[in-house]
């Protein structure tokens, strides 16, 4: 018998999640998928999962599962504390669990999501190449829908014998997020492209999945425009005519008009999915060859980490 777990309490917000729908954007369907991309790729890759492997994302945690047949997990992402059955387990861990165990994930001390993989990935139907939840749009998951406390969800893999428990080191993390200059950076004043690398800025209660607002002194454009809808990406930064920007994350649209002054670094697009309403957020602006070398870097170090994984399995 496969693996898989009910879920006994969904919290704030748990959803079924893969990497997105990375080729819909031509049919105006927005990405999806994990908010925090590198937290679900170092879940599966702890169980030998492919990283694109849909997992469960937990947001702000107060959530609980009961596993229905021995099942290897893994939990990468914010800490939440997780308990099995009453014992505490490392974050960014490989573990067993036996039918009938009860998984508890506490809201997160620091960080917004925890990734819930199960060994194959979690068996729900493919929608447009993807099984991420899409709630604006109640597409793929669920029913298209957040997770509900009686849920069961399949692991798409037979884990009879059981894996070793293990542990990695988790990504290091700082509070400030690189962005590459954007198509309309040089319409900012030179003291608004100041202040917004300078400024300490606030998340908003109003952020979620598509996007988070950004509260602080409002940005002023040097020269106005005027603009038709141009594509919009993870990570895009926009401001809107309130002078506050945006930075859009996987629930995010295709297309917007408001305009673009940056768009933050893939390498950092997985801190981006971890910041929560008051959290504060510095910005440091790159060029495309820093971009690439942060990249670079990270991908070395999943390859690492995949080496360590696979003589253990």
């Amino acid at each position: 018998m496969n693996g898989g777990l009910v879920v006994i309490r969904a919290g704030v917000q748990s959803t079924v999640q893969d990497l997105g729908r990375r080729q819909a954007a031509q049919w105006g369907v927005p990405q999806a998928g994990a908010a925090d991309p590198l937290s679900l790729a170092l879940a599966n890759l702890l169980l030998g999962n492919a990283p694109d492997a849909a997992a469960v994302e937990v947001t702000l945690g107060g959530a609980q599962f009961r596993f229905v047949a021995a099942t290897d997990f893994a939990l990468a992402g914010a800490d939440c504390a997780a308990h099995l059955d009453g014992k505490p387990l490392l974050p960014y861990s490989r573990q067993r669990a036996q039918a009938g165990q009860l998984l508890q994930l506490s809201p997160p001390a620091h960080g917004a999501r925890t990734y819930l993989a199960l060994l194959g990935g979690i068996d729900v139907p493919l929608v447009l190449g993807s099984r991420s939840t899409l709630l604006a749009a109640q597409l793929g998951g669920v029913a298209g829908r957040a997770l509900q406390a009686g849920d069961v969800l399949h692991a798409k893999a037979n884990s009879t014998i059981g894996l070793p428990s293990l542990a990695i080191v988790p990504p290091s993390w700082r509070p400030v997020l690189r962005l590459m200059r954007g198509p309309q950076w040089g319409n900012l004043s030179t003291e608004a492209q100041s202040r917004l690398q300078k400024q300490t800025w606030q998340v908003s209660h109003q952020s979620d999945r598509m996007g988070l607002k950004l509260l602080g002194d409002k940005l002023q454009m040097a020269i106005p425009i005027e603009m038709a809808s141009q594509a919009v990406f993870f990570g895009t930064m926009q401001l809107p005519p309130s002078g506050l920007p945006i930075l859009l994350l996987a629930d995010a649209q295709t297309t917007g008009g408001y305009p673009i002054v940056g768009q933050l670094i893939q390498a950092d697009l997985w801190r981006a999915g971890q910041y929560r309403a008051n959290d504060q957020i510095q910005f440091q602006i790159v060029d495309a060859d820093k971009a690439v070398l942060a990249l670079r870097a990270q991908q070395n170090w999943l390859r690492k980490i995949q080496r360590i994984v696979c003589s253990s399995i």
